[in-house]
């Protein structure tokens, strides 16, 4: 087979997308199923999380997220929290955690 036959993969060439999830407002027990399945869909994609509109942060959420986190840093896949709500600091902070704890390679 010569290289003129060879089938053309685009996605093999291209990195993959970089995919965004907004944060719901509650980020509470109610939400920590559906934010685990959000995750799990976006799994192995490069990952941009926006935490701007979170007002309250609990304890599920937070261990779903940080699960997450250590999970795409395993597969040496991208994975950004970004513009995190004062609330969603002061979540981390009431939690024991520190409020960096998604920034510059930090580890729990």
């Amino acid at each position: 087979m010569t290289e003129s036959t060879l089938p053309h993969l685009p996605e093999a060439d291209q990195p993959p997308k970089l995919r965004r999830l907004d944060l719901p407002e509650r980020l509470d027990l109610a939400a920590a199923d559906e934010l685990a399945e959000a995750l799990e869909h976006l799994c192995d994609s490069p990952l941009e999380i926006d935490a701007s509109a979170v007002t309250q942060l609990g304890t599920l959420c937070a261990q779903v997220l940080l699960a997450a986190r250590l999970q795409w840093q395993s597969d040496r896949v991208a994975f950004r929290l970004v513009s995190p709500s004062a609330a969603f600091r002061d979540g981390l902070t009431t939690l024991g955690l520190p409020s960096d704890i998604f920034e510059n390679g930090s580890t729990p």
